[in-house]
């Protein structure tokens, strides 16, 4: 979880960012070393009895001594961001809870949080979790106290300057990294959002093409795909293989599939005023040097891989498993889960002091960090890099695991693996050889793909060191599974910290309030246990899932896009499958397409469909077809006309089972209606809250700009919502 400091100046009304982080961690008695990034936090002598988080019926898993929530915060594992004016905490014991422990100790534990931290605040600094500052990068405003010049010499932006960064090695390594083996920065366009007297077209005014210094990437005749930076010149060359619906192809077949790649931008050649579309076909032919940039057409530009890795808003929720068959189950069941949370949490709908067409931050985290070369994005012939890849290292999951080869669930498909993506294959081959599953080998050797940022001597040390052989090269796989994020991660135990498989879900944005953040926990560690004890089926294609990825970032779409999700949850275990097909609401056919298959457009022609399993469009009937286009509404509260038995109502039937006292039942439900008013439409999300503070404001002129007196008043108003000294009936279920 994390926090942004930020500090205000009442006189002036205006707030910016403070870049204090330091002095605060140092008061809390943590550190903001090399050694303190990255850890997992220790396990200490585990307070409660009974067994690990696969336990049902757990709740006789507390002790007899409750927890102190105050303790608990002065144990908890402090962490810089890489960000000057962000921290990170995480919980200082294993992350296991029983229902009771949802009920009595995380939320009280997030305020005692909160409180510490603010105790170390000055008097004009303000404690906010929110997921980035609104006017960070704003080129008209200072937006972060003691603001230096731009195009500083570690993240070479002319958006950020240097006093952004906590400069500490592992985060100035991996930031150079990013823009080292890319061989240039990676620009991200993110839409500005049409107001009434918005100039449209409309163009950034702090960051034109023209302007562009580090973003040349130049491409020589011999055509090897060389950046500017030293990383260009690594020969990456190895044998990879590209996996296409859970089939091994060849690493030359021909062009990435751009469409799906994470903010594939368009390149321009500005001597000819030529440019090149990402989304064509063949690769960028070699024969000139390129700029490489996005289009700024109606869109900011962001340039610096800051954005999306600064402030750590991301509220990751860890869960242990019992093994790995169970890890491996709640893995790909709650993939399809991550854009429904993305829109029920999201809260970015202000970039760079403008509103934007979007309210959800997360293709800005993937694309801001996307180091991919210009070979590996298919814009310049294959010559030393492994292979053509098809979106950035963070972002959605690229397959499914499935339930593994001894596990008599039966409700995965290979063809619900239907994108391509690419793996190393001699880790593949090597694993596959030791009695590795495809799909797990094929998860893992994704990983090898990717190039390692930087490497401490520490670690190539500990390479060859005998007394570091018990780690069993834990610490340097920890370093490829950090390097790749995706919506859901996988971990496996570690002996240092005794832990167990564990699955992250990494798809909530952080809330403004510790109740909100307590819901939105206990909601996907309940979903967790209802998935295993009721055996679930939540499986959707790939293909699917990005699609609903792509909708939950859309202004409003908690309230208003529709989402691809399986029409029945408890079907497929055993083997037997509802009928295929899809009820769409949203295309223009009307009608069912019947597959079970990876590209289920509905304009595919008809070789394309006897090709993939397709069969003809027809007339359906919703009380048999697999999938069906659905609000958030229905697929969390239920919807009787496609006869969905919602998530939130399953869970709710779920928490009897657990044999808690009546008043804690009482108190775990009240979280939970939070989560379903916002699903209804009766509550909004942050992002909403935000836009209509600002669309409301009297200061807001209609053309999109979130001016700082704006943000001030609206930075004033959050935190006094979230001390309690403000109603905000439309986004919270408490009162003041």
């Amino acid at each position: 979880m994390g926090y942004v400091i930020v500090k205000r100046d009442d006189a002036a009304r205006r707030i910016v960012l403070s870049p204090r982080v330091t002095d605060i961690l140092s008061a809390l008695g943590s550190t903001s070393n090399a050694s303190s990034v990255g850890n997992h936090p220790l396990v200490r002598a585990i307070r409660r009895s009974g067994k690990s988080s696969s336990g049902d019926n757990d709740s006789n898993n507390t002790s007899s001594s409750s927890s102190d929530p105050d303790e608990d915060a002065t144990q908890t594992s402090w962490r810089p961001a890489h960000a000057r004016f962000a921290l990170r905490c995480e919980p200082p014991y294993m992350r296991v809870f029983s229902a009771q422990q949802l009920v009595t100790e995380i939320p009280e534990c997030l305020r005692a949080r909160r409180r510490l931290l603010k105790s170390k605040l000055k008097e004009d600094e303000m404690l906010l979790s929110i997921s980035q500052f609104p006017l960070l990068g704003d080129t008209t405003n200072i937006y972060i106290d003691g603001q230096g010049s731009m195009n500083g010499p570690l993240l070479r932006s002319q958006l950020l300057s240097d006093d952004c960064l906590h400069q500490i090695p592992p985060f100035a390594l991996e930031i150079d990294g990013i823009i080292e083996r890319r061989g240039a920065v990676p620009y991200t366009a993110v839409p500005v959002f049409h107001d009434a007297d918005t100039p449209w077209p409309f163009v950034d005014p702090g960051l034109s093409p023209a302007a562009l210094d580090f973003g040349i990437l130049r491409l020589p005749d011999a055509g090897t795909g060389s950046g500017s930076g030293s990383g260009g010149n690594r020969d990456r060359d190895s044998g990879c293989a590209m996996g296409a619906h859970g089939k091994i192809g060849s690493n030359n077949s021909g062009p990435a599939n751009t469409v799906a790649m994470n903010g594939g931008p368009p390149i321009t050649n500005l001597a000819q005023g030529r440019i090149i579309d990402a989304f064509q076909s063949g690769p960028v032919p070699a024969s000139s040097p390129l700029l490489e940039i996005p289009s700024n057409r109606n869109s900011l530009l962001l340039d610096s891989p800051l954005f999306g890795v600064g402030s750590g808003g991301i509220l990751r929720v860890t869960l242990c498993a019992a093994d790995l068959d169970e890890a491996r189950i709640l893995y790909d069941h709650l993939a399809p889960i991550s854009a429904i949370m993305i829109a029920l949490t999201a809260g970015t709908p202000i970039v760079r002091g403008y509103l934007t067409d979007r309210d959800s931050y997360w293709d800005v985290q993937c694309s801001a960090v996307d180091d991919r070369s210009a070979q590996e994005r298919g814009f310049a012939p294959l010559t030393t890099a492994k292979g053509k890849l098809m979106k950035s290292r963070f972002g959605t999951i690229d397959s499914y695991l499935g339930p593994g080869p001894n596990s008599k669930d039966m409700s995965f498909n290979p063809q619900y693996n239907d994108m391509d993506y690419t793996y190393d294959n001699a880790a593949n081959m090597a694993m596959m050889g030791g009695g590795v599953d495809k799909e797990l080998s094929q998860h893992v050797a994704r990983l090898f793909i990717r190039d390692l940022h930087f490497a401490t001597a520490k670690m190539l040390r500990d390479k060859d060191d005998a007394k570091n052989s018990r780690s069993n090269g834990q610490e340097h796989f920890k370093r490829f599974l950090g390097c790749n994020r995706q919506n859901v991660c996988l971990y496996p135990p570690n002996t240092r910290t005794r832990s167990g498989w564990e699955v992250e879900f990494v798809s909530l944005e952080v809330q403004l309030t510790d109740e909100e953040n307590a819901a939105f926990i206990s909601f996907v560690v309940l979903l967790s246990r209802v998935i295993i004890s009721y055996s679930l089926n939540l499986y959707l294609p790939i293909s699917m899932m990005n699609q609903n990825m792509a909708r939950a970032q859309q202004v409003n779409a908690a309230k208003e896009q529709l989402f691809y999700f399986r029409r029945d949850l408890f079907s497929g275990r055993d083997g037997k499958q509802s009928g295929p097909g899809l009820i769409s609401r949203g295309g223009d056919n009307g009608g069912w397409i019947n597959t079970h298959a990876g590209d289920f457009k509905a304009n595919a022609t008809a070789s394309e469909r006897e090709a993939l399993g397709h069969h003809h469009l027809g007339t359906g009937s919703p009380d048999t077809a697999e999938y069906v286009e659905l609000t958030i509404n229905e697929i969390l509260n239920g919807s009787p006309v496609h006869k969905v038995t919602g998530l939130l109502t399953i869970v709710l039937s779920y928490l009897p089972s657990l044999g808690l006292e009546y008043q804690a039942e009482n108190d775990l439900r009240r979280q939970l209606v939070l989560i379903r008013r916002r699903a209804s439409g009766k509550l909004c999300t942050l992002a909403t809250w935000m836009r209509k503070f600002v669309q409301e404001h009297p200061d807001y002129r209609h053309d999109s700009v979130v001016s700082p007196t704006v943000n001030y008043d609206m930075l004033r108003t959050l935190n006094d919502i979230e001390e309690g000294r403000v109603a905000a009936p439309e986004l919270l279920t408490r009162k003041p």
